[in-house]
C-alpha cells in the first residue's frame, strides 16, 4: 500500500525549520506541503528543503486537505502539520499500519490514558472530550479522540464518505470521523501526545469551531445517508 504525507501549513516557518527535518520521509512514498497562503517564508523554506509544494488559492483547512488528496494517487493519505503539536514519530507508525492495510482510518489520540497533552488548556480539553463523547453517542463509536488533525485515512474510505469541506473551522475532521463511524469503517485510535506549539500563531477560534462541529454532527446524523 502506498502512502502520501500531506503537511498542511500556514505561516509555520519555525515548524518547517525545527520539525520537518525530524520527519522520517523514507517511510512514505510522497510528501506534499499544502500551504494556505503563507507570508512568513514557509513556502520558500519548503521548496528550499526539497519538498513538493502546493499553494491554496482559497484558505481553509479542509480545502487544503482536499487539494492534496486531488493532487495525489496513493492508497493512504496522512494528514499532518508542522506546528510542533504533532510528533514526527507518528509518521512511521502511520506508514506501518498502512502497509498492513487493515484499518480504514487511524487517528492519534491526545486523550488516551498514556497520552501527554502540553498544549490543550482546560477549555480545549473539555471541548475535545465533549465532541468525542457526542460522536460516540450519535454514531455508536468507541473513540477517545475524534478531532485530532493528525490522522491517516485510506483513499477508498475517503471516497466512500464523499468527503467535502469548504469551511475554515476544522469541521472536516469531524466529518471524516462521523461518516466513517456511520459506515462502520475500521477506525483505530493510536495513543499519542500533543506537544507545545513551535512558533507561529494558533489559528483555531474555539466558538466558531464549536458551532461548526455541532452542525457537522447534526447534519451527518440526520441528513447524510449511508
Amino acid at each position: 500500500m502506498s502512502v502520501v504525507l500531506l503537511v498542511l501549513a500556514l505561516d509555520e516557518i519555525d515548524g518547517m525549520k525545527k520539525i520537518m527535518p525530524k520527519v522520517k520521509t523514507e517511510y512514505v512514498d510522497r510528501v506534499i506541503i499544502v500551504d494556505g497562503g503563507s507570508t512568513d517564508g514557509t513556502i520558500e523554506e519548503s521548496k528550499k528543503m526539497g519538498f513538493e509544494v502546493i499553494v491554496q488559492k482559497k484558505k481553509g483547512h479542509g480545502i487544503g486537505f482536499q487539494m492534496g488528496v486531488n493532487a495525489s494517487k496513493e492508497d493512504y493519505i496522512i494528514m499532518w502539520g508542522p506546528d510542533g503539536n504533532f510528533e514526527p514519530e507518528e509518521i512511521p507508525k502511520f506508514a506501518e499500519l498502512a502497509r498492513e492495510g487493515y484499518y480504514d482510518q487511524v487517528i492519534i489520540s491526545r486523550f488516551a490514558k498514556t497520552s501527554v497533552n502540553e498544549d490543550a488548556g482546560l477549555f480545549d480539553a473539555f471541548g475535545n472530550r465533549m465532541f468525542t463523547f457526542l460522536a460516540n453517542i450519535f454514531f455508536e463509536g468507541y473513540l477517545t479522540d475524534s478531532l485530532n488533525g493528525s490522522r491517516m485515512i485510506s483513499r477508498k474510505a475517503l471516497n466512500e464518505i464523499n468527503f467535502h469541506d469548504k469551511g475554515k473551522n476544522f469541521a472536516g475532521v469531524m466529518q471524516m470521523t462521523a461518516r466513517s463511524l456511520k459506515l462502520r469503517h475500521k477506525i483505530c485510535n493510536l495513543d499519542g501526545n500533543e506537544r507545545k506549539r513551535v512558533g507561529g500563531v494558533r489559528k483555531m477560534r474555539p466558538f466558531q469551531v464549536g458551532a461548526a462541529l455541532s452542525w457537522e454532527i447534526i447534519k451527518n446524523f440526520i441528513f447524510w445517508k449511508v
